[in-house]
Formats: C-alpha cells, sequence, structure tokens
C-alpha cells in the first residue's frame, strides 16, 4: 500500500485566513466528549441548555450540530468563531483530517474552497499526524474523500 501524500512531503502547506468557507460550508460540526463542555461553558450555558438551544442531535453517536445550508451559529461575520477559544476538534484540526490528507486529490479539491490551502508555513508532518490522531481520539467520523 502506497504512503498517505501527506508523508510523501515534509509537511504541507497551510495558513489561515480567516476567510470562513469552513463555517459556511454546509455539513454538521460534531462536539464529542469535552468539546461539548468547553463550548457550553464559553456560550455560558449547562451542556443540556447548550444540547437544546442549539438543537443537537446524535450523529454516528456523536452529538452534532445540524445548520442545514445556513452557516454555523457561531461564525460573526467580521469576527469570525464567537467560540473560537473553545471550537470543537473538528474546527481545531482543518484542514489536517484524515480524509483530507491522505490523498493528493482530495487535499487539492479541498483547496477549492479553502484559499489557506498551499500557502503560507509549512506545516511539519507531526502536526499533522498529531491533528489526524486528534480526530481519531475524539471519534470523528471520517466524510467521503473530496
Amino acid at each position: 500500500m502506497s504512503r498517505p501524500f501527506y508523508q510523501n512531503h515534509s509537511g504541507l502547506r497551510f495558513e489561515c485566513t480567516r476567510c470562513g468557507n469552513c463555517c459556511t460550508r454546509p455539513g454538521v460540526v460534531y462536539f464529542p466528549g469535552e468539546d461539548l463542555e468547553r463550548a457550553a461553558l464559553e456560550v455560558g450555558l449547562s451542556t443540556a441548555a447548550f444540547r437544546r438551544r442549539y438543537a443537537l442531535k446524535l450523529v454516528e453517536g456523536i452529538p452534532a450540530l445540524d445548520p442545514g445550508p445556513r452557516p454555523c451559529p457561531f461564525y460573526v461575520e467580521e469576527q469570525g468563531c464567537s467560540i473560537y477559544a473553545a471550537r470543537p476538534t473538528q474546527c481545531r484540526t482543518w484542514p489536517f483530517w484524515p480524509e483530507v490528507v491522505r490523498r493528493q486529490d482530495s487535499w487539492k479539491k479541498a483547496g477549492l474552497e479553502c484559499e489557506g490551502i498551499d500557502r503560507g508555513p509549512r506545516v511539519p508532518l507531526r502536526e499533522i499526524e498529531a491533528s489526524i490522531m486528534e480526530c481519531e481520539d475524539a471519534g470523528l467520523p471520517e466524510a467521503d474523500p473530496w
């Protein structure tokens, strides 16, 4: 079996431009384990109240927010993520998700939506692998490859 795409390089280039594309595209936002507790605390709610207010549902066994075609409710135009300090694993590890970095075509397709991909400094291999492990440890399901 061939090595994952990201391992064929001495890291991948990425620099967040704070464009908000990742926060405004459709898709669920997972709040596994401590992510739910941190986010609830950040907005001053109990975890139960946070679940109710944001209508979290279990998706593949993980509490998740599904804003439908709308942007993430924590995304504020001109500010960015209003819970940035407590953003969930899924958001913290973007774009170094297993399904994005394993194949070059997935990385390139993600780059069509994320202007920070392939720009800025090279992120070391150890940091990419730490993000992948963080996603796996949180039990985040892998989306279909791009």
